[in-house]
């Protein structure tokens, strides 16, 4: 064995790349790493949106919320199905025998939404945006469309929710 091979350490044979050249990326290789994470980001654009139309939506069958004695003529009260915390709802009670089920994201930045009984609109404080409590439709504001509402089921002094359908809406409007 020569000097030369006792004065450097073990791990520096092992390892025997410059200092200079380990901190060197090529354009090539560059150009990898760049190719690598746009094509991962536009197969998750892609992958995201299908997984979620492919993906089945749960349908709501009478969820039971509570009593008609638990809130006052314009009150609302927030409650959500099946603890899925992630979409909160909330019961309002417009008239003695007029209840009405919203989501309680605004449809423009998923800001929770109150109902205003002395105006009679439900109110996004984040950004100012005002919807109708009747049908759930955008009055003002940068919301882009109206607020995901579900049907109210009332039996004997039990507030019950289910999925707002075509024929439920048609028998709203004939009541």
């Amino acid at each position: 064995m020569s000097d030369d091979n006792n004065k450097i350490p073990a791990w520096k044979a092992d390892f025997p790349v410059k200092k200079r050249e380990a901190a060197y990326v090529s354009r090539k290789e560059f150009i990898k790493l760049i190719t690598f994470f746009s094509g991962t980001l536009a197969l998750a654009n892609i992958a995201i949106p299908a997984f979620n139309y492919v993906k089945k939506k749960e349908e709501i069958k009478e969820y039971f919320v509570g009593l008609t004695t638990d809130l006052k003529i314009g009150g609302m009260r927030t409650f959500y199905i099946n603890e899925d915390h992630r979409t909160p709802y909330m019961l309002i009670r417009m008239a003695e025998n007029k209840w009405k089920v919203f989501e309680q994201k605004c449809t423009h930045l998923s800001c929770s939404v109150l109902y205003n009984h002395d105006e009679k609109v439900i109110e996004c404080p984040c950004h100012h945006g005002f919807f109708n409590p009747e049908d759930g439709s955008v009055i003002q504001g940068p919301p882009p469309r109206p607020l995901p509402q579900l049907a109210v089921v009332i039996k004997g002094d039990k507030i019950y929710v289910e999925d707002f359908t075509k024929d439920k809406e048609e028998e709203h409007h004939k009541a």
